[in-house]
């Protein structure tokens, strides 16, 4: 099977961001490459706002942001307009910049509650396909990889889509610094059976606009890398990565095949809260993004005490 016959078959596609942060953005990538077969699309994206825009740790439930419209625990629409707390959450963001509705994930609740929504979502909306749209590649990850840092939102999702007639869209290849791409073409010719094809991300100077002022350099990149950047990249004020165009590919494949040789996703195919789910990824020596929240939050604790007049 190839892409491009998926895409010629599909009338309606949900495309969501898996990643939580600006993995929504990458899926107006993967949007445009659709639309030029006539498929009808739905944005969507999980919940999560890197601390460094939002100091509350984990992903956030759907009770948490004002305005939104809600279609289940988990699901939900934005329109542009909705705040999280003192700010913008990036999938309202995206429909602003779209001028459509939006779907926001909520991943609090789990794998088993939010596979049972989004099915029920599919049902009602008449959806074909639903694409698992990661920036950077790092769903592709098994755990044990130097760079990786946030495995868990992935995970989750990879999980709860792996029942549903899926795609994972892996736009950026190492965009976003957490796998290397030697491991990255490693795993991809590994699943070389499950690669139903590549395209290109298109670039427009609207896009170019809107990325300039959302906070994502993960799907930033393969924009850049677009336009024809080539050579030392650095962002977050941490990492360098070397871009070339091969930062503006999307591959696609099976999701169920990813599912299948990820020990992290399958580990937490029943689990029915984000801690529970944490919990098991912990005891298999597996540090996650929620960790890492956890203790950024306790060292600007630790901050604060220090300095009680700041």
């Amino acid at each position: 099977m190839k892409i491009i016959d998926i895409a010629m078959k599909a009338e309606k596609a949900l495309l969501i961001g898996i990643g939580g942060g600006g993995d929504v953005i990458s899926t107006i990538y993967v949007k445009n490459f659709l639309e030029k077969f006539g498929v009808e699309c739905i944005c969507g994206g999980v919940v999560w706002e890197r601390y460094r825009r939002d100091r509350k740790v984990g992903p956030r439930s759907l009770d948490e942001i004002e305005g939104v419209k809600r279609i289940s625990r988990t699901l939900g629409y934005v329109s542009g307009s909705e705040r999280l707390g003192s700010i913008t959450p990036i999938v309202s963001q995206v429909a602003d910049f779209l001028k459509e509705r939006v779907l926001a994930v909520s991943i609090t609740e789990g794998v088993v509650t939010l596979r049972n929504d989004l099915q029920e979502f599919i049902n009602a909306s008449g959806i074909d396909i639903v694409f698992g749209v990661d920036a950077g590649g790092d769903s592709l990850a098994r755990g044990n990889e130097r760079g990786l840092t946030s495995p868990l939102a992935d995970s989750v999702m990879l999980s709860a889509l792996s029942d549903l007639n899926s795609i994972l869209a892996v736009v950026g290849f190492g965009s976003d610094g957490e796998l290397s791409k030697r491991e990255l073409e490693a795993y991809l010719s590994d699943l070389h059976s499950a690669v139903y094809g590549v395209s290109i991300v298109d670039v427009s100077n609207e896009i170019i606009e809107f990325l300039k002022n959302v906070e994502s350099e993960a799907s930033k990149i393969p924009a850049i890398a677009r336009n024809g950047y080539f050579g030392k990249y650095n962002f977050w004020g941490e990492l360098e990565l070397e871009i070339s165009i091969l930062n503006s590919l999307i591959f696609y494949l099976n999701l169920k095949e990813v599912y299948m040789r990820s020990p992290m996703a399958r580990a937490i195919y029943s689990t029915e809260s984000i801690v529970e789910a944490n919990e098991i990824l912990n005891r298999m020596g597996i540090k996650t993004e929620y960790d890492l929240e956890k203790e950024m939050e306790e060292m600007d604790r630790v901050t604060a005490a220090k300095n009680p007049s700041e």
